[in-house]
């Protein structure tokens, strides 16, 4: 497939991003009264609950260097401390920077309460101002003196993406893609791409037109490749060239958050048009990738290897144990209450899928943790499984209960659960939890275990002799 192959360009590519630099806040606690000083409510903190996050430019960044590129970074930060943790984060995700500090600038920050899972406030850091000529002159400077594929403008009109700044970067004579402003798109005249979102399409051409007619005035105006963002409407492509239009629906899949995911668009967008891919098949990769970001939680960002496997037909709730440990940790930040529980789940019957919706009552978001095939044999013998850990896998996570799946060699889950560490452990059968070996574990992380009495004659192994049984009778 043509569309992998591109997909597998993309460790190949080197990307420059250039744009408002922003950092994420988020505070957690709870609301349980009114401030007898003013009429608003006292937000709770906890053991100072707060995370940063990469915002504007940077979670775009962030979201290309998660597909395997190589990324440099360029935008403006303040002589301050809030600019210390956007740097160990730009670290932490592999993203180079080139930034330009100013003691006149304040680093961006968006600081969100948040309160039983519900964003209360939002207080923001800012005191936007434009580059000056001399910091231009210092990035067309780094910039000639490497190499890149393609630049990235993400413009959220803090100062950053400057008239002066862009005409120069269009005398380099690298492909271009913006992702713009409507009061600055008269800067992106002749660029390569500029994927605007519908609403914003309406603003720049003053008009209530379809997206087709959209696109068309754009792309002669300005002179660009166009793509459209339209939600749950899809997206659509035109191409300036030969006036080819084409509208692609809205991956279908159930959304569970939106953040994140036009970061997504535009980062696989970026990477397939630089792997060669034309205007209409770049545009299916990214319009791929957006739709998986929307079924997850709080999940900002898309692997490669989640995309590629999306592509081959591999359910995208089958995770790694390293992607599960970071979504966990995303989820538990969110206020979600995490379940895990495992097996083998050989041949599905009754008995798992009632332990299943059983064990997703109990929080927000089930783990199926399944033996490997060589855990199974090593307990059942070398004639199970039946279905291998794929097929397995793949059957499972068609179930609604069940959210992610994963998969542990060894012959019992300890090592995972001490991973994932999640808040209630489920258990099929009549165990004792003392008895368990996994229940130390759970309840050293402050979780609990909840043992599901099963089905009763519901097994899989029942199911084989009786497969075994009928066949002698005939």
């Amino acid at each position: 497939m043509k569309l992998i192959e591109t997909i597998q360009e993309f460790s190949k590519k080197h990307i420059l991003v250039v744009g408002d630099i922003m950092i994420d806040e988020y505070i957690f606690g709870n609301i349980n009264r009114i401030n007898p000083e003013a009429p608003v409510p006292i937000l709770n903190v906890l053991n100072n609950n707060r995370e940063y996050r990469l915002g504007g430019a940077a979670n775009t960044a962030n979201n290309i260097s998660a597909l395997g590129a190589k990324c440099t970074i360029i935008g403006q930060v303040g002589n301050d401390k809030t600019k210390e943790p956007l740097l160990k984060l730009l670290e932490k995700s592999n993203i180079n920077t080139f930034l330009i500090e100013r003691k006149d600038f304040t680093t961006i920050k968006k600081t969100r309460l948040v309160a039983q899972n519900q964003q209360a406030l939002r207080v923001d850091f800012e005191d936007p101002k434009p580059l000056k000529q001399k910091h231009v002159t210092k990035i067309i400077k780094f910039i000639k003196s490497k190499q890149f594929d393609i630049i990235l403008l993400s413009d959220y009109d803090k100062g950053m993406i400057t008239k002066e700044l862009v005409e120069e970067l269009k005398n380099l004579n690298i492909p271009i893609i913006v992702d713009p402003k409507p009061n600055t798109m008269d800067l992106f005249k002749d660029v390569f791409v500029v994927t605007p979102n519908i609403s914003e399409a309406r603003e720049i051409t003053k008009s209530n037109s379809d997206p087709k007619i959209l696109s068309k005035l754009i792309a002669e105006k300005y002179n660009t490749n166009v793509i459209i963002t339209q939600g749950s409407n899809g997206t659509s492509s035109y191409n300036k060239e030969t006036k080819y239009y084409k509208q692609l629906p809205a991956k279908s899949r159930e959304v569970y958050d939106v953040s994140g995911a036009g970061d997504t668009f535009i980062a696989a967008l970026t990477l397939a048009l630089t792997s060669k891919a034309e205007l209409f098949e770049a545009t299916q990769i990214a319009n791929h990738a957006a739709g998986i970001v929307v079924g997850k939680f709080g999940t900002a960002t898309l692997t490669l290897e989640e995309l590629k496997s999306s592509f081959n037909g591999t359910n995208s709730k089958i995770k790694t144990v390293a992607e599960l440990i970071q979504i966990v940790q995303e989820l538990k930040s969110k206020g979600k209450k995490i379940v895990t529980t495992n097996g083998i789940y050989d041949i599905l019957h009754v008995g798992h899928t009632q332990l299943l919706n059983k064990a997703k009552s109990f929080g927000d978001i089930l783990i199926l943790a399944l033996n490997t095939d060589s855990s199974t044999r090593r307990y059942k013998g070398d004639n199970r499984p039946i279905n291998n850990q794929k097929e397995r896998g793949e059957i499972a996570a068609n179930l609604i209960a069940v959210d992610y799946i994963t998969f542990f060699d060894e012959d019992t889950p300890e090592n995972l659960i001490n991973k994932l560490r999640p808040d209630i452990h489920v258990k099929g059968g009549d165990y004792k939890k003392e008895d368990l070996l996994e229940t130390k574990i759970v309840y050293k992380h402050g979780g609990e275990v909840k043992i599901v009495k099963l089905v009763e004659g519901k097994s899989t192994t029942n199911i084989i002799t009786k497969i075994i049984n009928s066949k002698g009778n005939n």
